[in-house]
């Protein structure tokens, strides 16, 4: 069978069909819109099928609309009979009302006998039981003095048996005009339904979640196509139970409480579950479960790092970029350490200049965090109003000027890895107490959202000023410092560890390449000053030193005539740590250089950029055995 209209019109009279054709014409009505001549139960029978093959809706009216509506889901519009309709019919009997017999079907049966009581017209109304019987009923009911009988095609059959007067019952071109255009009116919503549903099917069998509603019978509703692949082999009861318990089923329909990340295996695979309620006039109708692979999660997690990177949103540094031999330096290192194999909160105290982001860059990489995001602030470079959007991020449209997708803040950025919070002190006491509030809760809200977001990071902060100082003075929140404070580093300035500053100049000529070397009698004035500014002082004395000397060799005369000696604060040159401290480093250089060169004197003195007599000096000094 081709096709069929999306639209039929079953008629039960030849002036239904000659209007339904004339307002077919008038609208161009023909590729939406067929017009069946018929009436009975062979109506169901062909409105079955024509819904088979694609028909939305029917127009009838009588007994057809009732036989339709019991039989159909669809939409039936009903042509209502109207009193004009039965007056202007009878005008056409051209005999006394007494002999004239209207015969309808419930709607029109009901009317019929309303026009009687309303007119005053002294005219017979048959209601036959049906249109298979109808000869029978009328014959029954018919007064002997008939002539005409009012009614449509089934009626007509029955006046031709009986030799007696018919006359089709008028219908009105309005109400069919009516009936016409909700017709076109629901076609039209149809459409735009079924093209959102088939929009919303495509998105939902398209995605990579298995999503299945379900109601608290335990009846399935519906299920996407990945859902049916994972269960494939199970029956829906046992869909409901390996998705929800009993305790958390009623948890959910009898207090509409979500579900969120709940574990489970399928077929050997694990899956993360979202349970959600679907409430309707404040009652739980059914419940969303989505399905997450957590292979896919893991790979997403994996594919965010990597954009993350390609941003800036890694630690580079590690403990072997931490350069120095000193004691103090070296008790901080292993102390740093240890603290790399938890996940509390570290505080690192130390002047500017003296390496603590290097330190903290150094306990994440060491950490289980390693892989992940470290994202680092410093809390007195941007205004309170920008610190708190950039820590915590905000949502669309939350502020004029905004991103108008909303922004991710830098706990969001560091799931899972490392927040460094340089220059803690100078926070604003109201955003600490938001930053108290994400240690307490592990959870943050983006500004201008309350959406609540779970978050896992590890906070390193760093101050150059004294927090308790800042707590007394209602500064710095107490139980924030107790919170930030869990463990504490002290990064000792440069001047409590002068020893290392021969390992940090042979450092800064290696990583950019200069080929330059300072004279002994030059590095023991360097580590005779005092460096406030700290390692930050030191290598730009050592710049300044290379860009304006003329010799590849500095001398301590080529050093005294660059630099400002008097910025440098001398200490004693008697100092025997330092004596000590440039005799060990002068030994272990040259030591380490001809153990890199197997012996060789001559690579090893051009490498140090000295004669080979002066090597050999050297050699005899420092009593280096080869």
């Amino acid at each position: 069978m081709n096709k069929s209209k999306d639209i039929i019109i079953f008629s039960a009279s030849k002036a239904f069909t000659e209007i339904s054709y004339k307002i077919i014409d008038e609208k161009q009505l023909h590729d939406l819109i067929e017009v069946i001549e018929i009436t009975g139960s062979a109506v169901i029978d062909i409105a079955q099928k024509s819904v088979e093959n694609g028909t939305k809706i029917f127009i009838a009216r009588g007994r057809n609309v009732t036989l339709l509506r019991n039989n159909l889901s669809v939409p039936i519009i009903n042509v209502q009979y109207t009193y004009e309709d039965v007056y202007n019919t009878i005008a056409r009997a051209d005999c006394i009302h007494e002999n004239i017999a209207l015969v309808g079907f419930d709607e029109a049966y009901d009317m019929m006998i309303k026009f009687r009581e309303i007119s005053g017209y002294n005219v017979q109304v048959i209601g036959p039981k049906s249109v298979d019987n109808i000869e029978y009923d009328i014959s029954n009911f018919i007064k002997p003095n008939t002539e005409v009988l009012v009614g449509g095609i089934s009626v007509k059959r029955v006046a031709d048996i009986y030799n007696l007067k018919h006359i089709m019952l008028d219908v009105d071109i309005n109400s069919l005009k009516i009936a016409v255009n909700s017709a076109l009116n629901i076609l039209s919503t149809n459409y735009e339904k079924d093209k959102h549903i088939q929009t919303i099917l495509t998105t939902i069998n398209g995605i990579t979640e298995a999503i299945i509603n379900f109601n608290n019978n335990g009846e399935i509703i519906f299920l996407n196509n990945l859902a049916k692949k994972i269960f494939k082999e199970y029956s829906d009861d046992e869909i409901r139970k390996t998705l929800v318990s009993s305790i958390e089923e009623n948890v959910i329909f009898s207090k509409g409480n979500p579900i969120f990340d709940k574990v489970l295996s399928i077929n050997d695979k694990n899956y993360i579950v979202n349970l959600k309620p679907v409430i309707y006039q404040n009652q739980v109708q059914s419940v969303i479960a989505i399905i997450y692979n957590a292979n896919y999660i893991q790979e997403g997690e994996k594919q965010l790092r990597i954009k993350f990177n390609t941003k800036g949103y890694i630690a580079k540094n590690s403990f072997n970029n931490i350069i120095g031999e000193s004691k103090i330096l070296k008790d901080e290192i292993a102390k740093a350490k240890k603290y790399a194999k938890t996940n509390n909160a570290i505080l690192i105290s130390g002047e500017t200049g003296t390496g603590k982001e290097i330190f903290a860059q150094s306990i994440h990489n060491s950490s289980t965090r390693a892989d992940e995001p470290f994202v680092a602030i410093n809390c007195a470079a941007l205004p309170d109003s920008i610190l708190e959007s950039e820590l915590f991020g905000y949502a669309k449209g939350a502020f004029t000027g905004a991103n108008k997708e909303g922004k991710m803040g830098i706990f969001e950025l560091a799931h899972n890895g490392t927040v460094f919070l340089d220059e803690i002190g100078e926070m604003n006491i109201n955003i600490q107490a938001k930053i108290l509030r994400v240690l307490q809760e592990k959870e943050i809200s983006r500004l201008g959202d309350n959406k609540v977001i779970p978050i896992d990071v590890r906070i390193i902060s760093a101050t150059n000023k004294n927090l308790h100082d800042l707590i007394e003075e209602k500064k710095f929140r107490e139980d924030l410092y107790y919170r930030l404070a869990v463990l504490e580093l002290n990064i000792p300035p440069l001047n409590q560890r002068l020893d290392d500053i021969p390992y940090l100049v042979d450092y800064y000529i290696n990583k950019n390449n200069y080929n330059v070397s300072f004279s002994n009698e030059a590095i023991q004035l360097l580590c005779s000053g005092k460096y406030n500014g700290n390692i930050r002082q030191l290598f730009n004395i050592l710049e300044r030193a290379i860009v304006l000397s003329d010799s590849n060799n500095i001398s301590v005369n080529d050093l005294r005539n660059i630099v400002d000696v008097k910025s440098l604060n001398l200490i004693s040159i008697e100092n025997s740590s330092l004596k000590n401290s440039n005799y060990d480093y002068e030994k272990n250089k040259i030591k380490s250089i001809l153990d890199k060169n197997s012996g060789n004197r001559k690579k090893t003195a051009e490498e140090l950029n000295i004669s080979l007599t002066t090597l050999w000096r050297k050699i005899r000094k420092y009593n280096i055995n080869q």
